[in-house]
């Protein structure tokens, strides 16, 4: 194993092993129930993974009074509410106490997490010593003749494999029958022996879809380490920033199930990536590989058909992708795991308020000491935002307060009240301690030595940044809504005290958001060197514990409405932020519109040209040369789209499908939905023209006057005079940077 990561402390900082479990056994890469009063641990020595079984008594912490009729307890020291902690001779004890004190309602600590309870107990975390690059992941991807795996002809006809992004190979069913292929993928599985199986969109298609056509063939998917099935438990949500996607959760025995589609969404913290599907993403971040092989999904059967070599050749180019994913956007969690009491598959699914519970009652529970109960929950003020500017602007900068939030709690001291033992901010301070070292090691680093600071770096980020949400987290044991109000209004003056000192500058503010500012520099700063200066000498005023950090530099912006905006970087990549610029539910024709649209309004030798383009767009659509592609859109099936009547024309377009379905389709020259595969050339194009229009509004804002807008994007329907009405003069020249 390479270069064991160290989480000993730093002379400036606490040491972190009191607070994510003293006992540093390496190589632990699974844990899991053995029997009822058992654990059995996996441990892999490098290409040996050997299991070690042991007893154990699985615990919960409720109040004395809930539980003094169940057993012997501990009793807890300190005033929180739950202080006392049960341990049970079987997990079925431990099931029933469980089960009756949900139904009595009271409060009560047991995670459902074998792996948790032992974690918490032993003091113990999986991989450490370990290095990313240790782990043994297998990279899965399937290919079907349909999307409906009740359909008795959707067959499976390939499915890929990969073992860290080598080794990549295809079983065919050219080669043997659906149900063999399905029996060669299980004894693949158990050959390779991964800690990790990953898949782009695994939860919610390739899992169901093979368990289903497992199922009809009356076999199972025997992945587990023990030879068990797999185990699916419902319908659960992720949490991505602000959104929460619905998955259908499973679980494999003694491995981590790691869906890249949902880690890429977490990676895209910044909302740069237009689409989370696997070639989009890959394309966007610039990893497509030379001489890729792509086939539209349309074509699969037909190309199995006709050309199964090159159906095979996209088969392993689309599984490499998924490693691709997976190296960009899973070590952030690998690291997190050498630090949390919890299992991979689970800190790349949780929520980032249960980190930080997990790490508090951990360090809590091997006190001896008792835990709070939750403040309920209250609102309290945000960060500061405000929309400065509409308009055109060139050049802009942005600048941010570096880990503002963190750097307040530990500068102010504010922390929970109900922390008795003092650990909230001995963490987060020797967390950022690592986060620091970690950064200057990324800088100072190159390749994969570079690669694995980042990793490390990354994920001590994310858990650092979730301390601050946690206070105000409606289910964290120690949550402090006062503490998380009072760090809310001095990060307010700080950044209005920036926003201040840039003006004072000459500088114009233009959105202003919780920790960062864009901002038109002042005539004198013209270049990068100068930008950080200004910013430098800024940061200067803060006082200690603050670093205002250059964030960034834009040869232009188009400041729309709060958090709405484009930017132009000086390399010519566009930038598009807020819902009404970039959705992935508008048809590719929009977004390719206003992508190709910001570049002309944001340089001025270019703003008259985005009337031509408005214009040649409109014609495409009149011409009907836009393809299908071009003016379809993707819905997803949800349980509202047969129930509500807003729904309604989706619903008649749809017929019968299964929730979490996707469906591409368009609108009829009837007014009708209908799929994209059903297109017979009778699109409405008066429709597609308005959503022209609608998108082209978007842009009001820069514009001067009303006059000029609605000269460059006039309202267009399939009766205008278009020749006509592109040929008229313009009245005068198109200047957006005058104000």
């Amino acid at each position: 194993m390479a270069h064991a990561t160290d989480f000993s402390a730093p002379d400036d900082a606490a040491d972190l092993k009191q607070f994510v479990g003293a006992d540093q056994t390496p190589g632990i890469v699974a844990v899991e129930r053995a029997g009822e009063s058992g654990i059995r641990c996996y441990h892999r020595t490098g290409s040996v993974v050997r299991a070690t079984t042991e007893l154990f008594q699985p615990w919960l912490v409720a109040h004395q009074s809930d539980v003094q009729h169940l057993s012997r307890y501990e009793q807890l020291r300190g005033d929180g509410r739950l202080n006392a902690r049960v341990h049970f001779a079987s997990w079925r004890d431990w099931q029933e106490a469980r089960r009756g004190l949900r139904e009595q309602g009271v409060s009560f600590i047991a995670p459902a997490s074998a792996a948790e309870q032992y974690f918490v107990e032993s003091g113990r975390g999986l991989f450490r010593g370990m290095e990313f690059s240790d782990l043994v992941r297998l990279q899965l991807d399937i290919e079907t003749l349909g999307f409906d795996p009740q359909d008795p002809a959707a067959h499976v006809i390939m499915i890929a494999l990969s073992i860290n992004g080598e080794q990549a190979r295809v079983l065919r069913a050219d080669d043997m029958d659906e149900a063999s292929l399905l029996d060669a993928l299980g004894a693949a599985i158990l050959s390779i022996d991964p800690d990790v199986i990953e898949g782009h969109n695994l939860f919610n298609f390739d899992l169901p879809f093979l368990s289903e056509r497992a199922r009809l063939h009356q076999r199972n998917l025997r992945w587990g380490r023990d030879g068990s099935p797999v185990r699916f438990a419902g319908e659960q949500r992720f949490k991505a920033g602000a959104r929460t996607i619905p998955y259908q959760s499973a679980h494999v025995y003694g491995r981590h199930l790691i869906d890249t589609y949902q880690q890429v969404q977490r990676y895209d913290a910044a909302g740069a990536l237009e689409s989370y599907g696997l070639k989009a993403a890959v394309d966007a971040l610039g990893r497509t590989r030379e001489q890729r092989t792509f086939v539209p999904g349309e074509e699969i059967r037909t190309t199995w058909h006709s050309d199964r070599d090159r159906l095979t050749r996209y088969a392993i180019d689309d599984v490499l992708d998924v490693n691709t994913l997976s190296e960009l956007a899973l070590p952030t969690e690998f690291y997190q795991a050498q630090i949390l009491p919890r299992t991979l598959q689970s800190i790349a699914s949780g929520g980032p308020g249960e980190k930080v519970n997990d790490l508090l009652v951990r360090a809590y529970l091997s006190a001896g000491e008792s835990v709070p109960l939750p403040e309920p929950p209250r609102d309290y003020p945000g960060g500061y935002t405000e929309l400065r500017r509409v308009g055109a602007f060139s050049p802009v900068v942005k600048c941010d307060v570096e880990s503002l939030y963190p750097a307040i709690m530990l500068t102010e001291r504010i922390g929970p009240s109900s922390d008795t033992l003092g650990v909230f901010l001995p963490v987060l301070a020797s967390l950022t301690v690592r986060r620091i070292a970690a950064k200057r090691n990324e800088e100072a680093s190159h390749g994969l030595e570079r690669a694995r600071w980042r990793g490390i770096q990354s994920s001590l980020k994310v858990l650092i940044n979730s301390f601050y949400g946690y206070l105000g987290y409606g289910r964290g044991y120690f949550n402090d809504y006062r503490a998380a109000e009072a760090v809310t209004l001095h990060g307010q003056r700080i950044v209005k005290q920036i926003v201040d000192q840039l003006e004072r500058e000459g500088a114009l503010p233009i959105e202003v958001d919780t920790d960062g500012v864009y901002f038109q520099p002042p005539p004198n700063v013209n270049d990068e060197a100068a930008e950080r200066a200004l910013i430098d000498s800024i940061s200067a005023t803060l006082g200690p514990g603050f670093r205002l950090a250059h964030d960034g530099r834009y040869r232009g912006m188009l400041s729309l409405k709060l958090k709405n905006y484009a930017l132009l970087g000086y390399d010519g990549r566009v930038i598009l932020k807020g819902s009404s610029l970039r959705s992935r539910r508008e048809e590719a024709y929009l977004r390719r519109f206003v992508h190709d649209a910001v570049p002309r309004l944001l340089q001025p030798e270019l703003v008259g040209s985005v009337r031509d383009l408005y214009f040649d767009t409109a014609e495409r659509i009149l011409s009907g040369t836009l393809s299908i592609d071009d003016i379809s859109r993707t819905e997803m099936i949800t349980d509202q789209t047969f129930t509500s009547d807003a729904n309604r024309r989706l619903a008649e377009a749809l017929g019968e499908e299964r929730v979490g379905e996707r469906v591409r389709l368009y609108q009829r020259s009837d007014g009708k939905l209908a799929r994209a595969t059903e297109y017979q050339a009778d699109e409405d194009r008066n429709y597609l023209l308005r959503r022209l229009r609608d998108m082209a509004e978007r842009f009001r804002p820069v514009f001067i006057d009303d006059a000029e807008f609605d000269h460059v994007f006039p309202t267009i329907t399939t009766r205008t005079d278009i020749r006509a009405l592109r040929s008229s003069a313009m009245t005068r020249q198109l200047d957006l940077f005058d104000h």
